[in-house]
């Protein structure tokens, strides 16, 4: 299964020409750069000559930038002077385009200790933004846990964090990150990101979490109701209990399209011929030809065994149908509706499944899901789900996994 990454990385820092903390700028619904912040400075004496030669090398980019860089930076004593140099060192990296200099000026801006909160928020995240971008994952993962820790429900910097997480190999850090994320998401009333719960999926599988990617996989089919995350759900289900569960947990492979091979398409053909349904093991049969999965001799040995049963099976039908509707219990009923399902007799399969309900002495539970079923198949989707909503048990996991099938059907 392919699972994908939810985090988007920024663009480029470098913005030709900006100022120094343009390059770092928020963007508005318009997608344009808020106007940075204008703050007051209080440059001290001992640096102010300093600092002076340095803005100049800055707006006429003189090569004598680093010597002047040097020289205010020795001379710097207060908050203001260190924040201003390094304001500077920004506007200089920008004008040059170097993206190493611009993160390592705005480190020094948020270092100097002079940034506001609105602007050291700006800054971080074009750090993070830019060390992501470039694989920088310990540098990244350093600004986006400082951002985190200050905006915990931002569902945006928690996926931020989580991508971190993974580029560090750190995979048992980013699942809770993950986790939180989708927890934010739905306090504010949104719903999860889909990449998010396939990731969360994965990783669950991978740190062998079983009731972690199980419950993922629900949420995610709920949510986002297609194949992929049908097949997710599925391949993440540990359906067990009794043969009848297992084989209707099969069917509901077969019909969504998810047996693997032609080994698959046998094992539930033989099964089937085993419990005396040699119709439905025809269409099993069948159903492998078409899809190109060979069956080999064995496959076509038991064709030709079903073939040569499907006259006599389907004659005895209606002998048998009187003798189960006097029958002292369900059991007989049970079984001719299954059968009856088995050539397709919808109909029939639905009115004998409801005999045995009302006859009793059988799997209440066993009988709604194959009423479920054979609704299904029939078109008449709401009593599909009534049916499969009635199932209480052992088998509710798997009705459960009949309803998200149900939800991908138009």
């Amino acid at each position: 299964m392919k699972f994908v990454s939810s985090l988007a990385i920024a663009a480029s820092l470098i913005v030709g020409g900006a100022g120094a903390t343009a390059a770092f700028a928020q963007q508005n619904a318009k997608g344009q750069a808020a106007p940075a912040p204008q703050r007051q400075v209080k440059l001290s004496n001992e640096a102010k000559k300093a600092i002076g030669e340095l803005q100049a090398a800055v707006t006429a980019n003189a090569p004598d930038y680093a010597q002047r860089l040097a020289a205010a930076q020795a001379v710097a004593k207060s908050t203001d002077d260190r924040y201003y140099i390094a304001r500077l060192q920004l506007d200089h990296a920008s004008n040059i385009k170097d993206n190493a200099a611009v993160v390592a000026a705005a480190e020094a801006i948020i270092a100097s200790g002079g940034a506001d909160a609105a602007e050291t928020d700006r800054l971080r995240r074009g750090i993070a933004s830019a060390a992501a971008g470039t694989g920088d994952w310990a540098r990244a993962e350093a600004q986006y846990a400082a951002l985190s820790a200050a905006a915990p429900n931002d569902v945006d910097l928690l996926l931020a964090l989580a991508r971190t997480k993974i580029g560090l190999n750190k995979q048992g850090e980013a699942l809770p990150l993950y986790q939180r994320a989708i927890q934010a998401s739905k306090a504010a009333g949104q719903k999860p990101e889909e990449g998010v719960l396939q990731n969360v999926i994965k990783m669950a599988l991978e740190q062998k979490n079983s009731a972690l990617a199980l419950e993922a996989a629900r949420e995610a089919v709920t949510l986002y109701p297609n194949k992929r995350n049908f097949q997710n759900l599925v391949a993440v289900s540990n359906v067990g209990g009794d043969d009848a569960t297992v084989l209707d947990f099969a069917r509901l492979r077969y019909m969504s399209g998810l047996l693997g091979s032609g080994r698959d398409y046998l094992a539930l053909a033989e099964r089937l011929d085993y419990d005396n349904f040699p119709g439905e093991a025809k269409a099993v049969l069948e159903a492998a030809s078409r899809a190109g999965q060979s069956t080999g001799p064995q496959g076509a040995a038991l064709l030709t065994k079903v073939n040569g049963r499907i006259a006599e099976d389907r004659a005895a039908l209606s002998t048998v149908e009187p003798k189960a509707r006097s029958a002292a219990n369900g059991s007989m009923a049970l079984s001719l509706a299954t059968a009856h399902a088995g050539y397709g007799n919808f109909a029939k399969a639905i009115e004998l499944y409801q005999l045995a309900l009302q006859k009793g002495g059988v799997d209440a539970d066993t009988v709604r899901t194959r009423l479920g079923i054979a609704y299904a198949q029939a078109g008449q989707r709401a009593e599909a789900e009534a049916a499969f909503r009635a199932v209480t048990g052992p088998r509710a996991g798997l009705a459960g996994l009949w309803l998200a099938w149900l939800s991908q059907q138009g």
